[in-house]
């Protein structure tokens, strides 16, 4: 029988964990020509970190490393910066640890981080925003950062694969063969298809065993999974979570697992006149039977109801989570002036029927929508589905009612991304907007100690629960699954992380 894995190591990758004792790991075993077949769930347009969110897939293909990481508990941990200090509220000076050292063989410094930095800074909004960089100097092994204000989110902001370190000055066109300082090297890219990697011998943290890497891009959950019983590919990424139940009943497979820090969220636009009043919101989140929910989906889920998960030190164990009362949702259409007049099942009022669309591309999330939809039923709300190829533009142009999406809600290991980025006012694309979140979020960012950020969050998730801001549906369980001659893997609660130095192939 396969085996599960549910391992409470999350971020923390073999190259972190000795970057945070402070040693180095000693050389692999003399190479083998040994070859891995990898498959992601999606790829970026580009393999240049700095560009768009590419960044995502150049880290997890074990390429592009950031100053800081991020361990199991959500602590910043070293990376190619290995020491730091806060000099004063908005000024922090790292060290680059000696003996890194680019793909190319060029050392790594203060000036080269410094030029990179400035670089992502320069391609694309997001890279200045989420750090709130001002400016940058260099002095041998520190590159020193001032921001424009105190900003007590900077360190594990950096930690997001946008700041990856590169060799700017290399001759290479960044898109398809960026020089970085991971454990493997690019030496081919065919974009949405499939990228070549090599190991880097001279990586700091010691060369990887496995000689050479094959990632494939393969969107759908399902056909991954075939991949893998077909023998295409050795490891991937995630599979469908019908699918689980095969893997972990094959000897052939090992199935690793670890809550993961994605939520499914239903995000409302509140320019919508129905979505302003509260009590559809609180309806439609209180006919929802969160429990059930999570038993149709499967292993591949657990319960939410709040906006981070259990994993994470922001009160899930002491927050009202939203819950399932069906009563109390007909109490709220009451309230809201709706009624069943015609006797078909679904509430109107003026005339005019409580008619909402949910707005998705996943058709992984087909299933659970479609008992969203028979839940709301019940209550009398009428729930429409639209598939699309992408919610980007229904974004953009607030063409939705509610959008089924999902979250990387502690992508930096920190709570302030996720604030900032869906419920700040005018930072948002539901126009959701609250003056005492604001307020808030505020404080938060210019709070450092761990204890106050934690307070601030928790504090800061009451108020979009009382809100019914979004609804938290499900969090994601990360799903690694691998035949069984591939030895040491780490499935990720931040999902950016996947192939690293530690890989291996046994017998």
């Amino acid at each position: 029988m396969g085996k599960r894995k549910l391992l409470a190591l999350g971020c923390t990758a073999v190259m972190a964990c000795t970057a945070l004792f402070g040693g180095t790991i000693t050389a692999h075993a003399e190479s083998t020509g040994s070859h891995l077949n990898a498959a992601l769930y999606w790829f970026g347009g580009s393999l240049d970190p700095h560009a768009d969110w590419d960044g995502w897939t150049t880290c997890r293909a074990g390429v592009t490393e950031t100053l800081v990481t991020v361990n199991e508990n959500y602590e910043i941990v070293p990376l190619l910066s290995d020491t730091w200090e806060q000099t004063d509220d908005c000024t922090w000076k790292m060290h680059i640890r000696d003996g890194v050292t680019f793909q190319n063989g060029k050392p790594v410094d203060g000036e080269a981080v410094k030029k990179s930095f400035e670089r992502a800074m320069e391609i694309q909004d997001r890279a200045v925003t989420a750090a709130k960089i001002d400016s940058i100097e260099a002095d041998g092994q520190y590159v020193i950062f001032t921001t424009t204000e105190p900003f007590g989110a900077f360190l594990a902001n950096i930690s997001e694969p946008m700041y990856s370190v590169i060799d700017v000055d290399a001759d290479t066109d960044n898109a398809s063969a960026p020089v970085a300082t991971g454990p493997y090297m690019v030496t081919d890219f065919e974009v949405n298809t499939s990228i070549e990697l090599e190991k880097y011998d001279g990586y700091w943290n010691g060369a990887p065993e496995i000689d050479t890497i094959t990632v494939k891009n393969i969107e759908d959950d399902s056909t991954r999974g075939m991949a893998l019983q077909s023998g295409e590919m050795d490891i991937v990424q995630r599979v469908a979570w019908t699918d689980i139940p095969t893997f972990e009943n094959d000897d052939r497979f090992d199935v690793y697992d670890t809550q993961g820090a994605r939520i499914r969220i239903l995000v409302f636009n509140f320019n919508n006149p129905v979505l302003q009043d509260l009590n559809v919101r609180k309806a439609i989140m209180e006919c929802i039977d969160y429990d059930s929910l999570t038993a149709v989906l499967g292993s591949g889920v657990s319960r939410s109801g709040v906006p981070y998960p259990a994993s994470a030190p922001y009160g899930y164990d002491e927050l009202d989570k939203q819950a399932y009362d069906a009563e109390d949702a007909k109490a709220c259409l009451e309230e809201a002036g709706y009624a069943d007049s015609d006797g078909n099942g679904y509430v109107e009022k003026d005339g005019e029927e409580l008619v909402l669309t949910i707005t998705y591309d996943n058709t992984g999330y087909t299933t659970m929508l479609e008992a969203v939809q028979d839940m709301a039923k019940q209550v009398g709300i009428h729930l429409e589905l639209k598939l699309m190829d992408s919610i980007s533009d229904a974004e953009e142009n607030r063409d939705y009612d509610i959008l089924a999406t999902n979250w990387q809600v502690l992508s930096t290991g920190d709570p302030q991304w996720f604030l900032d980025s869906l419920y700040k006012t005018s930072c948002n694309y539901s126009d959701y907007s609250n003056a005492e979140l604001d307020e808030v979020i505020e404080q938060l960012a210019q709070t450092f100690d761990l204890d106050g950020r934690e307070a601030l969050t928790i504090e800061a998730e009451k108020i979009l629960l009382s809100d019914v801001a979004s609804i938290y549906l499900v969090g994601e369980n990360n799903f690694v699954v691998a035949n069984n001659k591939v030895q040491n893997v780490i499935p990720y609660p931040i999902d950016y992380y996947f192939i690293d130095n530690g890989l291996s192939i046994g017998e």
